[in-house]
């Protein structure tokens, strides 16, 4: 089989693997116990055969002479256990928190947040620092962020307008994921991930066994560190855990710290209401977060009021719609 194809069938089995209560239960079990490790065996332990059937049904194992084995595609997607095993735990969490606490959402999102354990998951203030403590509680969103931005980074990376910029500023860069992307495909661009210490720190142990000299991370608030010269500021996946009047204040700074010709970049899902419906179990990692998405439109407002000038908006399909609104400073 040839990688491209490996790579989609392992794409497809994971979507499949997430998208449903059963799959999920199973898939969660068998990396949670570790019977990947234990594989190929000639049966299942008793307790452990809803798991084997569940996952051969679906194609993630499959019966050999030696006994069970993972299938090609399952096999790819254990090469990156980490990425899968983060967004397991994640879907798991978010798809708990809509069907036990959903309703809440009609008395308002402030009703729904105190209730899911979604929101508790995303430890910000815990990152602040880089004890021992803080890194372990930091971790496990790290690495969901991770798992998303190595999945998002192909199709995004060439949407982002680059050319002619050499020093890229990432605000909540997380740990350099998508920064890499683009460093590969602009071959002049230095670029400054600017995060909490924790994901910072997160970040540079990622790329020790591959590292990456043009890129750099900066701990410290976005709010109050003080911003590296840049000629291009990219917000991906930020703005919308941010209210409306910071997330303008952001663009307003990020307009007022780039020289003429600096180019401001924002990479977000679209709004709900603006496409269907996702579908499917693993909709929920998007669905708690849904109120809080907005139309690119309204980054382009505020882009336009800071007085930028708008660059053709651009899209791309994934578990939605990302939009790449982005803007340059007159000369």
């Amino acid at each position: 089989m040839n990688t491209p194809q490996l790579h989609e069938e392992a794409r497809n089995l994971q979507d499949a693997l997430l998208d449903e209560v059963p799959a999920l239960s199973a898939l969660r079990a068998a990396l949670h116990h570790r019977l990947f490790d234990r594989l190929p065996a000639p049966g299942p332990r008793p307790e452990e055969a809803w798991t084997v059937q569940i996952l051969s049904e679906r194609g993630a194992l499959r019966a050999t002479d030696a006994g069970w084995r993972p299938s090609p595609p399952m096999a790819e997607l254990l090469r990156a256990r980490e990425d899968l095993a983060a967004l397991v735990e994640f879907t798991a969490l978010a798809a708990c928190d809509m069907l036990r606490h959903g309703p809440a959402l009609s008395s308002g999102v402030q009703a729904f947040q105190s209730r899911a354990e979604t929101f508790g998951f995303f430890r910000y203030e815990r990152a602040r620092g880089t004890g021992a403590a803080q890194i372990e509680d930091t971790a496990p969103w790290v690495a969901y962020v991770t798992a998303l931005s190595r999945r998002e980074a192909p199709v995004l990376a060439p949407l982002m307008p680059l050319e002619g910029c050499t020093r890229l500023l990432e605000i909540g860069g997380n740990t350099g994921v998508m920064a890499e992307a683009l460093l590969a495909r602009h071959r002049s661009l230095h670029a400054t991930v600017l995060d909490l210490p924790a994901v910072c720190q997160l970040g540079r142990a990622r790329m020790k066994t591959a590292p990456e000299p043009r890129l750099s991370f900066l701990p410290g608030d976005a709010r109050d560190t003080a911003w590296p010269e840049a000629d291009a500021v990219l917000f991906k996946s930020v703005l919308h855990d941010w209210a409306p009047e910071e997330a303008r204040g952001f663009l307003e700074k990020a307009a007022m710290h780039l020289p003429p010709g600096g180019r401001l970049i924002v990479c977000e899902r679209g709004a709900l209401a603006d496409e269907p419906i996702p579908s499917g179990l693993a909709a929920a990692a998007n669905l708690v977060f849904g109120p809080f998405y907005r139309p690119p439109t309204v980054y382009r407002g505020w882009m336009e009021a800071a007085g930028l000038r708008p660059l053709p908006p651009l899209s791309a399909r994934l578990d939605m719609t990302f939009h790449v609104t982005a803007a340059e400073k007159p000369a």
